[in-house]
């Protein structure tokens, strides 16, 4: 992937995080899937109907499996929408955290287009927080750990300039 296709995927993200932007994705889902159904009814019933010529029922069924790719389509557009969670300094990234309140937490960080991913740990609350940063394309070391500090947002946001930059 170049760096120009990072750009513009991290911009579809970017655009599609938005709620309405997402509703929108659905009802393209639900809107394509009718009309798969439709054309997938159209096509069962040109094959029934005796008298029809070969050509009709072979119009029918590309039609159902082009209103088919169409839905599949706007299905996974809407499933890779929601696989980003958060955007932070105009970057997409999916973010899960585990743990408990006082106790250890794990924050996995991940980029929605670029494949460096870091993992921030804390053991104790208020504790330092410990960044395992992973990128599978450097040339030195594919995995190291580094200490960020004791603020969870200044954590972060340095975990995700790691991500987007490849700088500390």
């Amino acid at each position: 992937m170049t760096v120009i296709d990072r750009l513009y995927t991290n911009a579809w993200y970017v655009a599609h995080a938005a709620p309405e932007k997402r509703e929108q994705l659905a009802a393209d889902v639900t809107r394509t899937w009718m009309a798969a159904e439709a054309a997938v009814e159209d096509a069962n019933r040109a094959r029934t109907v005796s008298g029809l010529s070969p050509a009709r029922s072979a119009l029918a069924l590309s039609i159902g499996n082009s209103a088919q790719a169409e839905y599949q389509r706007a299905r996974s557009r809407a499933l890779e929408a929601a696989r980003c969670t958060d955007i932070i300094a105009g970057h997409a990234f999916t973010i899960t955290r585990t743990g408990e309140r006082g106790g250890p937490v794990l924050i996995e960080i991940a980029s929605c287009t670029m494949p460096r991913t870091v993992s921030l740990s804390q053991t104790q609350r208020g504790g330092e927080w410990t960044a395992t940063m992973v990128d599978p394309q450097s040339r030195h070391a594919e995995r190291f750990t580094t200490l960020l500090g004791t603020d969870p947002w200044d954590a972060m946001h340095r975990a995700c300039d790691w991500i987007t930059s490849g700088q500390l």
